[in-house]
C-alpha cells in the first residue's frame, strides 16, 4: 500500500477516489434524498437512475477511455469471450446463499411485500453494470498494476467499494445504528472483495455485472431489503 503513495499514478488514482467521493456525496445530499422525499414510483426510479448511469457508468467508461492501456491490468475490461467456469461457480454459490438465506428467515420462499416493480431497474438493470464500471473496470483495473499482487489491490478495492456506500448510509432516514453501518460497511466491502476477484479471474467485467446484479435483485426479490 506504501507504493501507492510514493507513486505519481498512485496518487492520482487516490485523488480520482477522493473526487468521486465528494461529488457522490453531494449528490445524494442534494439530489437523491430530495428526490426520494419529493417523489415516487416510476418518476422517482427515472431520476434516480439518470444520475446513477451519469455519474457511475459514464464517468467509469471515460476514464477507462482517457487511461493508457499500460496503465490497466486488464485493457479492454468489456472483452469476451469471458472464462465460465469461475463465473458459473460464483453465481451458483451466491444463490443458493441467498435462497438459504430468504427460507431460514422467513421459513419459505416467496416474493417479499416489500418488493416493487420499480426495483428492477434500480437492483437489477442498472447498479450492477454501473458499480461494476467504475470501481472493478477502472479503480481496481488501475489499482493492480501499482501494487505487489491481486490480494493488495482487491482489499484496497474493496474498502474504497465500502466506503463510497457512506454517504448513503448517513442520509438514511430514519438513521441507521452505528452497528448497522458498520454491518453494511463489512457485506459491501466482502461483496466488492468478490466481485473484484472474479474480474481478474475472468479478465471480463461482465461475470462481476451478472453477478452483482443478481445478488441485489435477489436481495430486494425474496430476501427484503433495499
Amino acid at each position: 500500500m506504501t507504493i501507492i503513495f510514493k507513486q505519481k499514478r498512485g496518487r492520482q488514482l487516490l485523488a480520482q477516489y477522493g473526487y468521486f467521493f465528494l461529488m457522490w456525496f453531494v449528490i445524494q445530499v442534494f439530489y437523491n434524498v430530495p428526490i426520494k422525499n419529493l417523489t415516487s414510483g416510476w418518476v422517482e426510479e427515472g431520476l434516480l437512475d439518470l444520475v446513477k448511469l451519469i455519474a457511475w457508468l459514464g464517468v467509469g467508461v471515460l476514464l477507462i477511455r482517457k487511461t493508457a492501456a499500460t496503465d490497466l491490468s486488464i485493457a479492454q475490461p468489456f472483452q469476451k469471450p469471458m472464462r465460465q467456469r469461475p463465473f458459473l461457480i460464483t453465481l451458483g454459490i451466491v444463490i443458493l446463499y441467498l435462497v438459504l438465506s430468504a427460507m431460514m428467515q422467513q421459513h419459505t420462499l416467496h416474493i417479499v411485500p416489500s418488493f416493487k416493480p420499480t426495483m428492477l431497474f434500480q437492483d437489477f438493470l442498472i447498479v450492477g453494470i454501473c458499480e461494476e464500471t467504475l470501481f472493478r473496470g477502472y479503480f481496481l483495473n488501475r489499482l493492480r498494476p501499482l501494487v505487489t499482487n491481486d490480494q493488495t489491490a482487491l482489499i484496497i478495492q474493496a474498502i474504497m467499494f465500502a466506503c463510497i456506500h457512506l454517504p448513503r448510509y448517513f442520509t438514511t432516514y430514519p438513521s441507521l445504528s452505528g452497528i448497522t453501518i458498520i454491518g453494511n460497511l463489512i457485506t459491501v466491502g466482502l461483496l466488492g472483495y468478490l466481485f473484484g476477484w472474479l474480474f481478474l479471474k475472468t479478465k471480463s467485467l461482465w461475470p462481476g455485472i451478472i453477478v452483482h446484479s443478481v445478488w441485489d435483485l435477489l436481495i430486494v426479490l425474496i430476501v427484503g431489503g433495499n
